[in-house]
């Protein structure tokens, strides 16, 4: 997620925004612009990067595989449709969700680790 700062930061400055401009236009504070930024936010929230996204123009998938919420494989409709149903969830929902997503992309790796191990081991 190191790259998101800087990501935001560059759309934000090729749309000729202010960091509290941004901030009014996403409705978030101009605090948690700089946080993120600067790096010193860690996981923000989908609402929040959503926001962000809506207010620079820009397509969320780019923000989340920025956040590293999103992988190159994972297509943008299954994108659309968890940020649709996401809504009316808390935040702290939402964590969980992500932390869902999370385990299944580590189960994912450790399965294909097993399966490179058993196509050696049969050659």
């Amino acid at each position: 997620m190191g790259n998101l700062g800087q990501y935001i930061s560059t759309l934000r400055t090729k749309n000729n925004l202010s960091v509290r401009q941004l901030a009014a236009l996403a409705h978030i504070s101009h605090t948690e612009i700089c946080r993120l930024e600067h790096g010193e936010r860690k996981n923000p929230s989908i609402f929040v990067l959503k926001a962000i996204a809506e207010a620079l123009g820009e397509n969320l998938d780019n923000i989340l595989k920025a956040a590293g919420y999103l992988d190159a494989d994972i297509s943008g409709h299954a994108v659309s449709h968890l940020c649709v149903n996401v809504d009316g969830l808390t935040e702290k929902e939402i964590e969980e969700v992500l932390d869902f997503i999370e385990f299944l992309k580590d189960k994912r790796r450790r399965l294909s680790g097993i399966n490179v191990i058993d196509s050696s081991i049969n050659t």
